[in-house]
C-alpha cells in the first residue's frame, strides 16, 4: 500500500511539473483570472487619466495659442488703421497742395550721431529722389532734406541736425526767423528759431511754418511750436525753442 500512494503521489506531482510548451501552470492561470480584471480596471483608469490630463494640457496649449493670436490680430489692425489713415492723410495733401510730387517711403534706419540727425528711407534715385528734395509726413509736418541718394534708398538729414536751416516765420504774428538744428537741443528733440525781432510778441505754443525762402521747403509746412523764449547772447534779437509737430525719431 505504501509503494502505490508513493507512486501515485509521485505521477501526481510529475503531473504538476510536465507541461507541454506554451502552457501556463494552474498556478499561473489562477493569479491571471484574478490579477487580469484588475489590470484592465487600472488600464481603463490610466487611459483615461492620460486622456484628461492631455486634454487640460491641449485646452490650456489652444488658450495660449488664441491668446497669441489675439494679440497679433490686434496689432495687425491696429497697422491697417495707421496706414488707412497715412494714406487718408496723403490723399488729403495731394488734393491740398496739386503742385506737389509726393512720393511714399519708410524708415530703414537712422545714424548714430551726437551732432546730427539722419535717417535712410527705403527710396531713392530709382524712384526720381534727388538731393535737395524736401522729406515731410503725410501730415504735412516737416521731417527734413534729403542729402544723398542711391538706387533704391536716399538719407534725409532732419531739422534737428546741427547743419539744418530752414526759412520760417510764427503763425499769426508773421515774424520771419531762421528755424535751425542746435548741438544742445538735439539732444532734447528740438531745434531753435534764431533771429526774431527784439520787438516780437511770441506766446508759447505759437505755431512755426516754413516761409519758403531759399526755394528749398515749400511754403506753409508746419515745422513744430514754440516751447520757450529768450534773448540771444548779444541781446539784439530773440529765439525760440521749437518743439517739432512730429516725434521725428518715432517715424516710420
Amino acid at each position: 500500500v505504501v509503494l502505490v500512494v508513493t507512486v501515485l503521489i509521485g505521477l501526481v506531482t510529475m503531473g504538476f511539473i510536465i507541461l507541454r510548451p506554451g502552457q501556463a501552470s494552474p498556478m499561473n492561470n489562477a493569479v491571471s483570472m484574478v490579477m487580469n480584471p484588475l489590470k484592465s480596471v487600472t488600464s481603463i483608469l490610466v487611459r483615461r487619466a492620460e486622456n484628461l490630463y492631455n486634454y487640460i494640457f491641449g485646452y490650456e496649449l489652444l488658450e495660449a495659442e488664441n491668446e497669441q493670436l489675439r494679440v497679433v490680430m490686434a496689432e495687425q489692425n491696429q497697422t491697417y488703421k495707421e496706414e488707412n489713415e497715412n494714406l487718408r492723410s496723403l490723399l488729403e495733401l495731394r488734393d491740398k497742395h496739386t503742385d506737389y510730387s509726393l512720393e511714399i517711403a519708410n524708415v530703414v534706419s537712422w545714424g548714430a550721431s551726437s551732432y546730427g540727425s539722419v535717417m535712410t528711407i527705403s527710396k531713392g534715385a530709382s524712384a526720381g529722389l534727388e538731393p535737395g528734395m524736401c522729406a515731410i509726413t503725410a501730415d504735412g509736418q516737416v521731417l527734413g532734406l534729403i542729402t544723398e541718394t542711391g538706387t533704391s534708398w536716399a538719407s534725409v538729414t532732419t531739422i534737428l541736425d546741427t547743419t539744418s536751416e530752414i526759412g520760417a516765420y510764427i503763425f499769426g504774428s508773421g515774424y520771419t526767423c531762421i528755424a535751425q538744428g542746435d548741438f544742445v537741443l538735439l539732444r532734447q528733440g528740438t531745434l531753435r528759431a534764431s533771429y526774431i525781432s527784439s520787438s516780437a510778441t511770441i506766446r508759447n505754443g505759437d505755431q512755426l511754418l516754413t516761409s519758403g525762402d531759399g526755394d528749398i521747403y515749400p511754403p506753409g509746412l508746419v515745422i513744430g511750436s514754440v516751447t520757450d523764449v529768450g534773448e540771444d547772447e548779444i541781446n539784439v534779437a530773440k529765439y525760440a525753442v521749437i518743439t517739432p509737430t512730429v516725434d521725428i525719431n518715432s517715424v516710420e
